[in-house]
């Protein structure tokens, strides 16, 4: 057995073949690669084959490659630039429903879902994605953009199928052997093309900032009447902001329970009981008590203007965290 550099016929890059297997694949772009029609990298600077180790992801043999020479090992080749296919969508005219279920009717399995029994299955899973991602990524961009709930719905979907592959390697169950009196699966590996992840990756982005697009003016427009709400707010007389800070429902409670704290053992008369204590706790529980219902009665009745900014605020607040909520990384 050695392994042998030699040219890939799609990107011109030097990888590594194994002469014991049928086939193997470019590390560079996962072209696939027949032993017997392989070409001889024959530039001065190729690689010894003797001391590469065997990183071949197929299984085979009878390959016909005489061996080189020893030589230094070349430096790593660059890969070839490739240019991303600008997606565009070509077909009929369509509603964004109708390219909705398109991307509905299209969802791909999920990766942790498949069971590839070879490299050719491996290849064609990346290759069907792939593509479907172009072509999703081609209606988007012929959708009308003004219909916002249908926009978000494609994007979320495709998003998530950005996602299902996000690996260099595919593995595939390549046969079984017997091992000690029990069946042993053996596993071959299939090299995806960079240049294929890296137009999933970008769709990927794409997308993202597409779906947080229809987000982030909504956060700048909640964000600003929140800034001009906390405004008028300080504006406020100060008694009314008294009343806002005091009459809550926690602080009635608080005062009652303090009221009921000193006043129920009193008219308990329990065992022990120190009035000289209690008294006092009753009286200071009552008083406020009395004060916050008389504030609170006072709210009502005087800060009708100055409730609906407080509960604007709310609001406010409540929708910043809402978009955030909702924005992707």
């Amino acid at each position: 057995m050695a392994i042998y550099m030699v040219k890939c016929p799609a990107c011109g890059s030097a990888t590594e073949l194994n002469d014991e297997k049928d086939f193997g694949f470019c590390t560079e772009c996962g072209t696939k690669i027949l032993t017997a029609d392989a070409e001889l990298w024959t530039e001065p600077d190729a690689p010894a084959s003797d001391d590469i180790a065997d990183t071949s992801d197929s299984v085979g043999h009878d390959a016909h490659i005489v061996p080189q020479p020893d030589a230094p090992e070349p430096a790593p080749e660059p890969e070839p630039a490739v240019e991303a296919p600008v997606a565009v969508y070509a077909g009929p005219p369509l509603t964004n429903a109708e390219h909705l279920d398109y991307l509905i009717l299209h969802q791909p399995q999920p990766l942790d879902s498949m069971v590839f029994h070879s490299s050719d299955e491996c290849a064609a899973y990346a290759n069907d994605l792939h593509a479907l991602v172009l072509e999703l990524r081609g209606r988007y961009a012929a959708m009308n953009h003004a219909e916002e709930a249908t926009c978000l719905d494609f994007l979320e979907r495709g998003i998530g199928y950005c996602e299902y592959l996000d690996t260099r390697r595919l593995k595939f169950l390549a046969g079984t052997h017997e091992e000690k009196g029990r069946t042993v699966e053996d596993y071959g590996t299939y090299p995806v093309s960079k240049s294929l992840l890296k137009e999933i990756k970008d769709t990927r982005e794409q997308f993202v900032a597409a779906y947080n697009g229809f987000f982030q003016p909504k956060i700048a427009g909640a964000k600003a009447a929140l800034e001009d709400t906390k405004t008028k707010i300080k504006n406020l007389p100060g008694a009314l902001r008294f009343y806002h800070s005091f009459c809550t429902p926690l602080m009635g409670i608080l005062t009652l329970a303090l009221f009921a704290i000193g006043l129920v053992p009193i008219l308990m008369k329990l065992e022990n009981l120190d009035l000289r204590i209690n008294i006092p706790i009753a009286v200071v529980g009552g008083a406020l008590f009395i004060a916050w219902a008389v504030t609170t009665v006072m709210w009502v009745v005087k800060g009708g203007s100055a409730r609906q900014l407080y509960k604007a605020a709310d609001r406010q607040v409540s929708e910043v965290r809402t978009y955030r909520a909702k924005l992707k990384s």
